[in-house]
């Protein structure tokens, strides 16, 4: 399903207002004429985005020879990866991590 701007800022605003409300999702769906599916959709969607983080804290410490690149979290786990591996690839990794 894609959502335009506004229909995710309209969807954003009535989550908003159903956690305000101590409603459940039913109840707030029937007082507002929506369906519940959708309440539960938007709020899972919409939470899942804010979980996202918008940057991620990088440091970059140079190690002499290196045979790739190497990842470490603050968690304390490390991923390393070839040099040569394709930008998008590793990108899809930050996002998935």
């Amino acid at each position: 399903m894609v959502a335009n701007v506004e229909q995710i800022n309209e969807w954003q605003a009535r989550v908003a207002r159903w956690q305000a409300s101590g409603l459940s999702q039913r109840a707030f769906a029937i007082e507002n004429g929506v369906s519940q599916r959708q309440v539960s959709y938007w709020a899972r969607r919409l939470g899942e985005a804010q979980l996202s983080p918008a940057f991620v804290p990088v440091r970059v410490t140079p190690t002499g020879a290196s045979s790739g690149i190497v990842l470490r979290s603050e968690r304390g786990w490390t991923v390393t990866v070839p040099l040569d591996v394709p930008a998008s690839w590793l990108a899809e990794l930050m996002r998935a991590l």
